[in-house]
């Protein structure tokens, strides 16, 4: 098995680890441990998978760790894992919230070839994001969001340098 299926294998495992985990409270926006799995789609250029895992301050405030991996629907161009930061804020305490919230972190390509169109190999990126959060009586939730994800990539890669911006589409499953 290739490196990179190895590594979106496992993290569909802890996937598979985290819908059957909980949080340490009944509800997943009480102070204390919280993750979350999620769905990616840059609108159909790649798809994805995250999982993020850290502590909810208060009712309000999250901050977390994660790891991730998109691969393209066109075998050739580069599997990418990411690790980030991640920070959100819900809105309102009620169950049913707006989230507003910021990704930071490092990507990296695997199975990189100079022939193809995306000639990214290490990035860093930024992605601000806002979304909307609903409470499920299990005491779990699910996130729907909008994110911009900004690109910058850090070696020889590309020649322009340029911040290449990406819409995200993501899909979350809270615990």
């Amino acid at each position: 098995m290739k490196l990179p299926l190895r590594i979106l294998f496992a993290v569909a495992a802890l996937a598979v680890v985290s819908f059957n985990s909980s949080a340490q409270t009944y509800n997943y926006r009480e102070k204390g441990y919280k993750g979350s799995f999620s769905l990616t789609d840059h609108y159909g250029v790649f798809v994805g998978i995250e999982t993020s895992h850290g502590y909810m301050f208060d009712r309000h405030n999250y901050l977390g760790v994660g790891i991730g991996g998109f691969v393209f629907p066109n075998s050739s161009h580069p599997t990418f894992v990411d690790a980030f930061l991640d920070y959100q804020n819900y809105l309102r305490d009620k169950s049913s919230t707006p989230v507003l919230g910021i990704k930071t972190g490092f990507m990296h390509g695997f199975n990189y070839d100079e022939n193809v169109n995306i000639k990214i190999r290490n990035a860093v990126f930024v992605e601000p994001n806002v979304g909307w959060s609903w409470g499920l009586k299990s005491g779990k939730g699910l996130t729907l969001g909008l994110g911009a994800t900004m690109i910058i990539p850090v070696d020889d890669s590309r020649a322009d340098k340029k911040v290449l911006p990406m819409p995200k589409l993501s899909f979350s499953f809270e615990f």
